[in-house]
Parts: structure tokens; C-alpha cells; sequence
């Protein structure tokens, strides 16, 4: 049973074995019944009728064993909407060979009408050379008919022929940006995702672009009132701040990218080549539209109430300082709030507090999606752009 941090019932039922033999999809299916025909005897009473229950499968890869833990709760969570079964490679590249290993698990959910859904759960551990035979020793235990979304919890470098078997069959990449090591590194590896024909088809989610949903709704809004949309064509600068990213202080946060490659990419901003200037914490750049030149800051800031790598403040100023419109994140690291003054007049802005959503919740969004999306694609490439002048 699973327990919530202050000691009650989740309604998460959890029970796991070893497989001796990995390869063997036969084996690994009649473990499975037999944990499936345990957890229904242990049920005992007749409403309470236990479904095996799969919607997806759900290939996950790290090369940390100390995320396994947090794996397996976010599983456990998202199986709750998302009945799916998941498998867990648990890759250590630089250890000693070790040959893989392979867990079973099945986990059932209580709800308040006694009805139970449950799911089930394959971890592949492995090391040194043979990570190289786990999409071999995984994907033969995948669910045949349905969608295969692989959560790549690693560095993502493209030329990796494992992280390369594993996306050729997946219908959908998650990623998320916010906890990569090397995050320039890996939205330039994105973006050359996005010009491979061979993969033309692979949807590609990131969790840090949905954590900017808030972000992009409220600055989006500036643009609705008439009044405010004829001064906003008159931007001159633009300043978007942000914290410095975990275990790289001094790179750009991806979301900064993020949020600069959307905002000129719907707003059709071109950037001047040769344009970037440098310096500790600030990185400039020339963009043209329309025949006009502005400027677009990226500025990290010291926010220690903040989480790493995330926005600050996004501000817009028009020619001659008539106007700013301010989106910001309070001190306190929530919530989010927008200012607009025009002419030295202030008018009534907006609040929202900060979704501190959950890797589950978050990776249930994206487990209702399959197509690609066209707008953090687009945001991407820009991003590379930025990445490109900089370096």
C-alpha cells in the first residue's frame, strides 16, 4: 500500500517480482497473470471487481537509480487517469557490465465507489555495456495496438543509437528541459529532431513549455484590447528575466528561450544576424519587424524563492518609454501578475496563482497527445536561432 506523507491510504496497491528470464516475453506475461490472479483473490468482495487495465504503454529511461523512487510515483499516479503499462529502463552507462535485470510489478487504485483500476509496471536495470540491449530487451514487451510514449530522463543527445532505437518506436517523445544538465545542448538537439525526415511523425512534448502556458496566456492578453494591441506595435525593447538554471548557473534557462522564441515567432520578429552581444548575466539581441529595430534582453536575476531555471518577469516597453507591460512572478515565487501602464497611467492588471503541477499531471496532458505541436516547434527553431548568434 502506498502512503501519502502524512501516513494515510493512497489506494495504491503494489506488488512486485523478479523475472530470471529477461528475454522471454512468454514468461514475463504468465508472471504477470500470476500477480494479476493474486491481486483479485486479495480482493475478496464481489463488488469490487479488479480491471486490467491498458490505454498506452509508457517507456521511461533514466540513467540515474536514485530517480527510481520518483519514477514509480508519478507512474502510480498517472495510472489513476492513465491506466498504462509502463516500462522502466534504469540505465547506468559508466558503472561495471552487469547484465539486465528485470522487476514486475502490478498496482491497483481504490476509489470511493469500491470500483478498482489497476495497471502494471516492468523495470529493466542494467549496466555498462549492456544499456546498449535494452530497447532489444524492452520493446518486445510493449503492448501491440497501442500508442508508445517514451519520457526520456537523461541527457538527450539525438546521435545516441540507444535514445535512437528507443524513439523509432515511440508515437511520442516527452522531455522536459528544466532538469537537463546541458539545457542549450538539448533544445538544439530538438530542434534537429524537427528536421529529420526520418521522424517526421514523432510528436515531441517538452514539460517546461507547459509549464509556461500561464506565462504565454497572460502576456497573449495584451494583445486583446484595441487600445493596448495599436501601442504594443510600437515595442522597443524587450527584457525577460529569469533564475539560473540547476548545475549550469551560467547558461540561458530554457524557458527564457522558450518564452523569447515564442513571443517572436507568433509576433513574426526576425533576428539581425551578427547581432548578440554577451556579458555575465545578459545576453542582447537585434530584431526587426516591419521595417523597425528593437531590442530583446535575456537578463538572469537572483531569485531565491524561485525554483532554478524558471521566468522572473517579462517586460515590454514601447518607443520613447510610453508604454510597459509587465508580466511577473511575485517574490514569494507565486503568483503570477501583469502591470500595464500607458501615458503614465496605470490600468487594473491580472492574478493567477502558480500551478505547481505535478510530474503525473503534467505527464497526463501529454499522454492526450499524440500530433505534433506546430507553435512550440516553430518556438524551438527560433530558440535555436538565439542559441546560434550566442555561440
Amino acid at each position: 500500500m502506498v502512503e501519502n506523507g502524512d501516513g494515510s491510504e493512497k489506494g495504491a496497491v503494489m506488488e512486485q517480482i523478479q523475472i530470471p528470464q529477461v528475454l522471454d516475453v512468454e514468461a514475463v506475461e504468465r508472471e504477470l497473470a500470476v500477480l494479476w490472479k493474486d491481486s483479485v483473490g486479495k480482493q475478496g468482495d464481489e463488488d469490487g471487481a479488479l480491471m486490467r487495465a491498458r490505454v498506452a504503454n509508457l517507456v521511461i529511461f533514466t540513467s540515474a537509480g536514485s530517480t527510481l523512487d520518483e519514477i514509480n510515483e508519478a507512474v502510480h499516479q498517472l495510472s489513476a487517469v492513465h491506466p498504462c503499462r509502463a516500462l522502466v529502463m534504469v540505465a547506468e552507462r559508466d558503472a561495471a557490465d552487469r547484465d539486465i535485470e528485470l522487476y514486475v510489478s502490478s498496482f491497483s487504485h481504490t476509489d470511493a465507489g469500491r470500483q478498482r483500476l489497476s495497471c502494471e509496471e516492468l523495470v529493466l536495470m542494467a549496466q555498462g555495456k549492456f544499456v546498449r540491449e535494452l530497447p532489444s530487451a524492452a520493446l518486445p514487451l510493449v503492448v501491440s495496438d497501442l500508442p508508445v510514449f517514451l519520457w526520456w530522463c537523461d541527457e538527450l543527445r539525438d546521435d545516441d543509437r540507444t535514445f535512437y532505437d528507443f524513439r523509432k518506436a515511440a508515437d511520442r517523445l516527452i522531455i522536459d528541459t528544466a532538469e537537463s544538465a546541458e539545457p542549450v545542448e538539448t533544445l538544439l538537439a530538438v530542434s534537429r529532431m524537427y528536421g529529420d525526415d526520418e521522424f517526421d511523425s514523432l510528436g515531441i512534448s517538452d514539460l517546461n513549455w507547459a509549464r509556461l502556458t500561464s506565462w504565454r496566456s497572460l502576456l497573449a492578453s495584451f494583445y486583446d484590447p484595441p487600445q493596448c494591441k495599436s501601442v504594443l506595435s510600437k515595442i522597443a525593447t524587450v527584457v525577460i528575466e529569469y533564475s539560473a538554471p540547476e548545475g549550469a548557473g551560467s547558461a540561458i534557462a530554457p524557458q527564457a528561450l522558450l518564452f523569447a522564441g515564442w513571443l517572436a515567432s507568433r509576433l513574426g520578429w526576425q533576428l539581425s544576424s551578427q547581432s548578440a552581444t554577451k556579458s555575465d548575466a545578459t545576453v542582447s539581441f537585434e530584431l526587426t519587424a516591419d521595417g523597425r529595430r528593437f531590442t530583446l534582453l535575456l537578463k538572469r536575476v537572483d531569485r531565491p524563492a524561485m525554483r532554478p531555471g524558471r521566468l522572473a518577469r517579462a517586460e515590454l516597453t514601447t518607443e520613447g518609454n510610453r508604454a510597459a507591460f509587465v508580466v511577473s512572478r511575485h517574490e514569494s515565487g507565486s503568483p503570477i501578475e501583469t502591470e500595464v501602464t500607458i501615458d503614465g497611467v496605470s490600468h487594473p492588471g491580472r492574478v493567477l496563482p502558480v500551478r505547481n503541477r505535478s510530474k503525473a499531471q503534467l505527464l497526463g496532458r501529454e499522454l492526450e497527445i499524440i500530433t505534433n505541436d506546430d507553435i512550440y516547434m516553430e518556438t524551438v527553431r527560433m530558440a535555436e536561432q538565439m542559441i546560434r548568434l550566442i555561440t
